[in-house]
């Protein structure tokens, strides 16, 4: 295998002009409501479509990505068992697109999902980049395996019809063990072209702010735990249709869609009104803790909440911001490509938000039984 690294100033100076032109290109919008008040938007119902639960040729645990192809099928990926299952739009079950094994299109160990709506790909699959596409009837089915090894972890496919080009994602920092890691660090993200074995690996085109997880050094350094703490943010990327990216940006208050040339066609930079961190937030995050150890984590914790943590893009160009979580459950504010704010809708904590398509939420319950539920809503 050969990875060729492209390190020119011919290509510095072609970034460099692009970046020139998409600022020329793109407004920014600034809040064209003045400053954003989650808190006035107005409450949106969310209406139960159909759920998806157990059943002989499927039980649902640990689930890592709701897919959803232009003509309605639902892919669903799971760490548990290994596999990759298919349902139509109406939640009946279809086929097992893959299942664990180490046969042509089998899984020899948990594998991450990545699809662009024509093309599904599994990474981490033995060192193996899995290829599945659908056929005449519409079914997902296995096509190819590529065996080429990643400069880093795959995060978006570029291509539009085939799997030749990607987004990578490499970490600037690797802390030793039995070290605290800084606040934040950097991913650079990379644009890969693959042509059979061989990887061209441009340079970086992304930098993204990287919040380190809550680290905890146990039993004189020889043990470390990792866990999580609301409020803590990163910056990421994910593809969008014809080649577009989106890219949020919290700590900037940013939300920016990319073009298949990189261009910035699109911002948002959003003016929120302060949203501090109080005493009952830290209580319903950290129910189980003392009050000295939900003190120690308050430390580490800005005393105003992140305009958002995540950010996805539905098929008609709304932007649906998980803003936070508290007794009400998950809150998801909906703006329109402007910025204009469009409504507002809580879902269960205990449901984590995948997909919006067609006016459809796509969630997985993760309560004592997983399922998978499917909303619509009225916007």
């Amino acid at each position: 295998m050969l990875i060729l690294f492209k390190n020119t100033s011919k290509l510095f100076i072609t970034l460099f002009v692009l970046f020139i032109v998409a600022t020329i290109g793109c407004e920014t919008q600034k809040n064209p409501q003045g400053q954003l008040d989650y808190s006035t938007i107005p409450l949106i119902e969310l209406q139960k479509k159909f759920t998806i639960t157990e059943t002989e040729n499927f039980i649902p645990a640990q689930v890592t990505k709701l897919m959803v192809s232009d003509d309605g099928y639902v892919l669903v990926s799971q760490r548990a068992d290994k596999g990759i299952h298919q349902f139509d739009s109406l939640g009946n079950y279809v086929v097992r697109v893959a299942g664990p094994g180490r046969g042509p299109g089998e899984l020899s160990q948990y594998a991450n999902a990545h699809f662009n709506g024509k093309v599904l790909v599994m990474s981490n699959n033995n060192g193996f980049l899995t290829e599945y596409r659908q056929n005449d009837e519409g079914i997902f089915e296995y096509r190819t395996d590529h065996k080429v090894r990643l400069p880093g972890v795959l995060r978006a496919i570029r291509s539009l019809d085939d799997f030749s080009e990607f987004y990578v994602t490499v970490d600037s920092v690797r802390t030793p063990f039995g070290t605290v890691p800084p606040k934040f660090t950097k991913d650079f993200v990379h644009l890969v072209r693959l042509s059979e074995d061989s990887l061209n690996v441009e340079e970086k085109v992304f930098s993204l702010l990287k919040h380190s997880s809550y680290v905890k050094i146990t039993d004189g350094g020889n043990s470390m735990s990792y866990s999580y703490l609301p409020y803590r943010f990163s910056d990421y990327i994910s593809s969008l249709p014809d080649k577009k990216l989106l890219v949020t940006r919290p700590n900037d208050s940013a939300v920016q869609i990319f073009d298949g040339n990189l261009n910035l066609i699109n911002e948002l930079v959003l003016n929120v009104k302060d949203r501090p961190v109080t005493e009952r937030d830290m209580e319903f995050h950290f129910p189980d803790d003392t009050r000295t150890e939900r003190s120690e984590k308050r430390k580490l914790i800005n005393d105003t909440k992140p305009p958002f943590t995540k950010v996805l893009l539905d098929d008609q160009n709304r932007f649906w911001l998980y803003t936070d979580e508290t007794e009400k459950g998950k809150e998801f504010v909906i703006l329109s490509y402007e910025g204009y704010p469009l409504g507002r809708v809580y879902i269960p904590s205990e449901m984590t938000l995948f997909n919006i398509k067609n006016d459809k939420l796509f969630l997985v319950n993760n309560a004592l039984k997983t399922s998978i539920e499917v909303f619509t809503v009225e916007i």
